[in-house]
């Protein structure tokens, strides 16, 4: 089932079945959109400095992030995830954490720190 046919047997509270193979079934639910705890997305043709995405995997306590393209990630439909950050994008995204561009300024990286310390202590 698409996603409007899914809301609709989940308002009817019919149940909703998971389908291991969707290609094989057109009407099958849709799977849950896997939600990763830190998202970084960066404009096309960019990489993150070592140093940056080594500094950042100590202040995210180790959690390994899922680094997408920024045309990819707009293609998937901007998924979510707890901690989202964009660096270097063509245009600024509303569900972004914090968005800033390479390389960081001084300002740039004590507003990166802060939002980082702020989302963690939040969650």
């Amino acid at each position: 089932m698409k996603s409007l046919q899914t809301r609709l047997w989940q308002f009817m509270a019919l149940p909703v079945w998971q389908c291991a193979h969707a290609e094989r079934l057109p009407y099958a639910p849709e799977p849950a959109p896997v939600v990763a705890d830190v998202r970084l997305v960066i404009g096309q043709g960019h990489q993150l400095p070592a140093t940056l995405l080594n500094d950042l995997l100590i202040a995210l306590e180790g959690v390994q992030p899922d680094i997408q393209e920024e045309t990819a990630w707009l293609a998937a439909g901007c998924p979510d995830a707890r901690i989202v950050l964009g660096f270097n994008l063509t245009e600024p995204a509303g569900q972004l954490n914090w968005q800033g561009s390479l390389p960081l300024s001084a300002l740039q990286k004590r507003e990166l720190w802060s939002c980082l310390c702020s989302l963690n202590t939040g969650h």
